[in-house]
Formats: structure tokens, C-alpha cells, sequence
């Protein structure tokens, strides 16, 4: 048994010997899973080099008309509408790293930052296309705040085809994964009797917010969908024809050295606008 006063060598007085290390691996923060901008139509892109408008028009059907004896026929007198897509967004990301900051850090900061800016960028286009939901006011089913029933999909479906909605149109359900997982209790979403020929999988492996297939269209997750567990979300089912994104400019990064405050900086900018197409062409599906 120790006698008298004693005096040890503990981290507190050792703490100038005793190294920190910093790992090179980071904690990055999760991101969302993106959806709506690769599910509409960008394909009105190519008339908008410059401008900051882009005029689609309509095209309606003609009529038929029973021929009278001996009087002259009528001719269709159509007055078309267009709609119009306003360019008129303007987003940028930006960062700037000291000069004596790049020299030191053992990260290249500017390259672990470089895909959270394309990421900030495409989150930002998802957010205004994911507000378009609830737009769609001529085709509206189920209750914010309540599951989505199996009597709530049909009904979505025989909407799109009522409007003669294509087929081969791009059909997309997008739902919260609060959503997704009520549909889980539906034997429907989970019994490979309903599965196994419905294309699950076939063009989609890869995209992370892919869930499966109902009736041969894809479902998708996304905590992007506008809402809250609280208070319901706006899950959709729609087609790629209802909904319109022309980016004029995709993300492009510009890179500088400021000789002024010493620091590298970096900026990502994109230009952009979206609309509403169709509005029979999609329904909003208030649910969970």
C-alpha cells in the first residue's frame, strides 16, 4: 500500500505529448433522393438559345360535320392558345477557400465541396418541381394526412386515362416514404403474384429513389415531395407531358483566384425555368 503524497504523470500534465489525429474520411451529410427532373419534359430546350421565353402552342381537334344536300360546307375556324414557359430563374453556389487554407488543409476542400454544390443546384430544380404538384387542380384524390387507398390509385389511373393520357407517356407516381410504407401493408405492393410481370426493375436499376412498379408505372420515394408526416404530403401520379423544365443554362462552374483576399473561389450557376403543361395530364394524390 503506497504511504505518503504522490504526484503521477497523467494526460493532464502529458497533454503536449499526446497527439489528435484528424481522419481523411468525413461525415457527409445525407442527400434526397431526386425525382421530378428526370420525369418531365425537358425536350423544349432547343428553342430557347436565347430569350427568355418559349411560346408552345396548342393544336386542337377538328370536328365532323353531317353534309347537308346542295349547301356549302363550314370550315374549322380552331383559335389556338399557347402556353408559355418564362426562363426566369438564376442560381448559383458558391465557395472561396483562403490561399494559406488550401496550402495547409490535407483536404481539397474545393473537391470534396465540388459535388455538394451540383447537388445544392439539383435539389433547388426538384423543390420547384415538386411544388407543380398541387397544381393540378382537375384531377385531385385522397386526403392530406390519411394513407392513400388502393381505391385512390385507381381512381388516379382512370383520371390520366379519361384524358387520354398516353400509355407510353412516362407515367410516374412519386409518394413520401411515409406513403410508401402504408402501401407495404397492401398486399398488392408486396405479393410477387402482383409483381412479377409488372417490369420491376427493367430501365431503372441505378436510381436510388426507384421503389417498384404499380400497373407498369414506376414508383418513386422522395422525402423531396412538398409536406410533413404531420401534416400530409403531395404525392403525385403523373406523366412527363404534364410538366415542363427548360434549362437554358445547366450547371456551370467558374473558378478564379482572387489576388485581393489571397483565396481560390469557386461558383456554380444555373438558369432555368419550369411550368405546368398539362393540368389534366397529372393528379395530386393529398395522402400520408
Amino acid at each position: 500500500m503506497a504511504t505518503g503524497t504522490t504526484e503521477f504523470i497523467d494526460n493532464t500534465t502529458a497533454d503536449n505529448s499526446i497527439p489528435e489525429h484528424w481522419s481523411r474520411r468525413m461525415i457527409v451529410a445525407r442527400e434526397q433522393r431526386l425525382v421530378f427532373e428526370k420525369r418531365v419534359d425537358t425536350g423544349y430546350k432547343e428553342a430557347i438559345a436565347f430569350g427568355d421565353t418559349v411560346h408552345v402552342g396548342s393544336l386542337s381537334n377538328l370536328a365532323v360535320r353531317t353534309k347537308s344536300a346542295n349547301t356549302a360546307i363550314t370550315f374549322e375556324t380552331n383559335t389556338e392558345t399557347n402556353t408559355d414557359i418564362i426562363i426566369n430563374v438564376d442560381e448559383y453556389t458558391a465557395i472561396a477557400v483562403e490561399n494559406i487554407t488550401d496550402l495547409q488543409s490535407m483536404l481539397n476542400l474545393v473537391e470534396k465541396y465540388a459535388p455538394k454544390m451540383g447537388y445544392a443546384l439539383d435539389l433547388a430544380v426538384d423543390d420547384v418541381l415538386a411544388g407543380l404538384i398541387d397544381d393540378f387542380s382537375t384531377n385531385v384524390v385522397g386526403t392530406l394526412a390519411v394513407g392513400l387507398s388502393y381505391a385512390d390509385l385507381l381512381e388516379a389511373r382512370q383520371a390520366l386515362l379519361d384524358a387520354l393520357v398516353p400509355d407510353d407517356d412516362d407515367w410516374t407516381i412519386a409518394v413520401s416514404p411515409a406513403q410508401e410504407a402504408a402501401w407495404l401493408q397492401v398486399d398488392h405492393f408486396i405479393n410477387r403474384d402482383y409483381t412479377e410481370n409488372l417490369g420491376v426493375g427493367k430501365g431503372f436499376k441505378g436510381d436510388r429513389a426507384y421503389v417498384g412498379h404499380w400497373m407498369n408505372i414506376p414508383v418513386y420515394r422522395s422525402t423531396n415531395v412538398e409536406g410533413s408526416n404531420a401534416a400530409g404530403h403531395d404525392n403525385a401520379m403523373f406523366s412527363r407531358s404534364s410538366l415542363a423544365l427548360i434549362k437554358q443554362m445547366a450547371p456551370k462552374t467558374f473558378t478564379m483566384f482572387d489576388i485581393d483576399y489571397l483565396a481560390r473561389k469557386v461558383a456554380s450557376e444555373q438558369v432555368y425555368g419550369t411550368k405546368e403543361m398539362r393540368d389534366n395530364h397529372g393528379v395530386f394524390m393529398r395522402g400520408l
